[in-house]
């Protein structure tokens, strides 16, 4: 995975090898995009965090044990949780739709001092 920092915008954007072919904010955080490889699916292909800057000094949503950054919610219902290396995306079921769109709830970003660490110091990439 790489990431890249824009720091004149505040984007920050994790970058997997798979290729997105759509995107879909958090449901409660349209600032948060995870970028999805399959239509109207939950193939995680990236994600891309506005106002990253909010996260850098970890105080937020940040667990030291796991090493782990989660933005928005998070759901135990391993049915609706999908992981691309070390991103991993919490969904619900739309509940007004008759096919059962998922919806992004939340991201949890793993490695997350490293990955922020790396996109700080880097030159901006995006």
């Amino acid at each position: 995975m790489r990431v890249d920092y824009d720091s004149e915008v505040g984007v920050l954007h994790f970058i997997t090898e798979t290729q997105a072919v759509e995107g879909a904010s958090l449901f409660d955080d349209p600032g948060v995009v995870v970028e999805i490889a399959t239509e109207d699916g939950q193939d995680i292909a990236g994600l891309i965090v506005m106002g990253a800057s909010a996260y850098f000094n970890l105080d937020r949503g940040y667990d030291a044990d796991t090493d782990t950054l989660v933005i928005g919610r998070t759901t135990c219902n391993t049915s609706l949780i999908t992981k691309n290396g070390d991103i991993v995306a919490y969904w619900q079921v739309d509940e007004d739709d008759p096919d059962g769109f998922r919806d992004p709830i939340g991201v949890a970003i793993r490695r997350a001092s490293v990955h922020l660490a790396e996109a700080i110091a880097a030159p901006s990439g995006i």
